[in-house]
């Protein structure tokens, strides 16, 4: 029997398995979508939904979640999530 992996969403604090969320990694200034889920560096969880990403931006939650201390650019991600 496979175990599930599950993780929360930074924006909805809801628990989904792996498969169902959306691992985001900062590189540099921008946040990218994590393909493999196994990129170098830290990773947040979202649903692969538009109002999630931009509810973890507006909340700062995607900054906290990713330790940065700056704004992050998630044009990019809202993007290629739609």
């Amino acid at each position: 029997m496979a175990k599930t992996v599950t993780r929360m969403c930074v924006s909805c604090r809801s628990r989904d398995s792996t498969d169902q969320l959306v691992r985001l990694v900062l590189d540099g200034l921008r946040v990218i979508v994590d393909q493999t889920g196994h990129a170098a560096g830290r990773g947040a969880y979202v649903h692969p939904h538009v109002q999630c990403v931009d509810n973890a931006a507006l909340h700062k939650a995607l900054g906290r979640a990713l330790r940065a201390r700056m704004a992050l650019d998630v044009t990019a991600v809202t993007l290629l999530i739609s």
